[in-house]
């Protein structure tokens, strides 16, 4: 989840999203059925259940049958675009849910996304898509959202740290 503060206050029109690998991704592949949602949440803290955290049902924002990823390492933004501009209310948290159905090809796949640590429980990991609940975890990945605003590219933990 990322809050209003965080994206800025104001409204936006959000056209991609991107997460930022560590140089620990070495074993990439293919991914099943992704799909990238975004919607709001009216929590401070997420809860284990995937489903009582939306505030309203999430826009599925992208979805490809296989996402390839491979070659990626750390440094280089792996960008989604989004197939409709998500319009962002600038005043409410904002809430990500990336999904995939399983098995990853190879089946030892793992992107590392460069991260940081939140003061609060504002992630949720799920072992399947079917997942009804997960578990809570303050560490976050590091994320860049592309907007048609002239805005500066800036990650969450750097505008963190610049406080």
């Amino acid at each position: 989840m990322v809050t209003a503060e965080d994206m800025g206050g104001i409204p936006l029109e959000i056209t991609a999203l991107g997460f930022m690998p560590s140089e620990y991704s070495e074993k990439t592949g293919s991914y099943q059925e992704f799909t990238l949602s975004l919607g709001y949440t009216d929590l401070d803290e997420l809860t284990m259940k995937f489903n009582e955290n939306w505030s309203l049902a999430p826009a599925q924002v992208f979805y490809d049958p296989q996402v390839d990823l491979t070659n990626v390492t750390g440094g280089q933004w792996i960008m989604f675009e989004f197939s409709e501009i998500f319009s962002y209310d600038g005043s409410s948290t904002l809430l990500y849910e990336l999904s995939w159905d399983g098995p990853v090809d190879p089946p030892d796949s793992r992107i590392y996304s460069m991260n940081w640590e939140d003061s609060g429980n504002s992630a949720l990991v799920g072992y399947s898509p079917d997942s009804t609940s997960g578990y809570l975890t303050t560490v976050v990945p590091n994320l860049l959202f592309v907007t048609t605003q002239a805005l500066e590219a800036q990650t969450f933990g750097a505008i963190k740290n610049s406080f």
